[in-house]
Parts: structure tokens; sequence; C-alpha cells
């Protein structure tokens, strides 16, 4: 079983121009496909070996087309422009010859600016420590959540027919290490997606898309720190929830704004 870091250092070019190869471990699936948050990670890691270091992060958008299951697989980056400020690029991950995610970027430089407005300030919430963690059960919960700790602040667990989706929550790799912008992607998708909570079991969610902002240049944390998620639905109805989050650092600034576009699969 690899952790996370290792999948990561597996992120190599190969002989190819701009293409990388990378692993899946079997560890990381969620149902037939890696988690989601991997997927994207694992592009964006590929796209920071060329992206110069004072260009930073902006807004990464996620389409999700298809499984990415366990094995080896490659990456393939194309960089749309690059300008005096700005570097958009865009990646996939190719499995058996066919695309099963893409990823679209904007990494741009800071600029010199009047204008300054802080982020939302954190809530206030009870330590993670006095919160009971959610447990890993093979073959009941996804195969990837063993590699996190989450524990429920406000809302419903999944399955519960609550009458909200929204819920917040404290979550952390179970593993140390900095944490760099790929963890940052990868922690963001871990919790259970709004709606999920709403339905009975069984039933299936899935991502269709994703696009993240980053509001904060990453401040030094570790991966095995605890943040915190803030993640309601904002409209819902034919199988699609809306929804949307806010993550906060251990250091209690918002660090970055998800949006989604789930699926919801009732049986």
């Amino acid at each position: 079983m690899k952790n996370f870091q290792a999948l990561l250092e597996g992120v190599k070019a190969t002989d190819q121009v701009n293409e990388y190869s990378v692993h899946i471990d079997a560890s990381w699936l969620q149902g037939r496909t890696a988690f989601g948050g991997l997927s994207a990670a694992l592009i964006v890691k590929a796209m920071l070996q060329k992206i110069p270091a004072d260009r930073h992060l902006r807004s990464v958008a996620v389409m999700f087309v298809g499984p990415v299951p366990a094995g080896d697989h490659r990456i393939t980056l194309r960089e749309l422009r690059v300008g005096g400020s700005v570097t958009h690029i865009q990646g996939e991950i190719l499995c058996n010859g066919e695309v099963a995610a893409t990823v679209s970027a904007a990494f741009g430089k800071d600029r010199q600016s009047a204008a300054s407005l802080a982020g939302p300030a954190m809530p206030d919430v009870v330590a993670p420590e006095s919160v009971q963690a959610l447990p890993f059960i093979e073959g009941l919960t996804p195969t990837f959540t063993q590699h996190f700790d989450m524990r429920i602040c406000s809302g419903s667990l999944p399955f519960s027919q609550s009458e909200s989706a929204d819920f917040s929550l404290w979550l952390r790799f179970k593993e140390a290490g900095a944490a760099d912008l790929a963890a940052l992607i990868a922690i963001a998708d871990v919790p259970p997606m709004p709606g999920l909570n709403m339905i009975k079991a069984p039933g299936i969610g899935s991502s269709l898309s994703w696009y993240l902002e980053f509001p904060e240049t990453l401040s030094n944390a570790d991966m095995s720190d605890w943040w915190f998620c803030d993640y309601q639905s904002q409209a819902a109805g034919n199988g699609y929830f809306h929804n949307h989050a806010t993550i906060w650092g251990p250091d209690g600034k918002a660090v970055m704004f998800s949006r989604q576009v789930a699926t919801v699969f009732e049986k």
C-alpha cells in the first residue's frame, strides 16, 4: 500500500515531450476508480514540474470523464498560453489510451495592488479532538478513506435521509509530510459530497465537474495538520447537486474555494 507522497514521487517525465508516467495504487480507489482528488492532484503535480516557482496556482477546473483504475497510466500536458504574468496549461490522465480526467489550470505571478480583501473568517467550531472520528469499515466505506481522518462537526452522515445537504468537518491525512498544492487538492475532495446525506442506502455519488480557487499562498503546514471544511449545496434536482465549499488551513486562513456539480444515483 503506497502513501500519498509515494504516489506523487512516482509522477515522472517520460522520453516523450510533455508526457509523464503515473501509478495508481489500489488502496486509493473509490469503487472502480481513483478518488477524484487524487487524479486531479497527480495532474497538477506534473504541471508543477513545468511552471516557474513565482507563478502560483490561482484556479483549477476539473472534468471527470471516465474511471481511473489501479495501475500504470500516462499524463499529458499542453501549454495553452504563457503570458507575461499568467500561464494557462491543460493536462489529461490517459488510461488505456482514453481520457479519464482533465485539468485546466491558471498559474499567475503576484501583482502589485492597493486593493486587498480578507477571505471569510473561519467559523468558531469545536476542536477536532472532541469529535468522534468516522471509522473506516472495509467493504463499506470507500477504500481511499483509510488514508484520512475525518470528524463531522455539523450536519448529517451519508444515507441518513437528512432534510439538509449541508455539513462541516475536520479532516487530515494519516501520514506526515509537507503539505503542498497537490495535497491540498486531494484533501478537498475527501469529504462525502453533499446530497448523499439526503438519500437512503444504497446509493452512489460522483463528481461531474469541479472548480477550485486558491485565494492564499499556501503557508507552511503538514499533511497531518487539521483542515476545516464547510460544505453546502446551493440547489439540487433531477439527480444533480450544485455544491460549494470553503477550506481553512491550520493557520485559520481560507486557502481554497470549491465548486462542484455532482450526480447522485439512488437505488
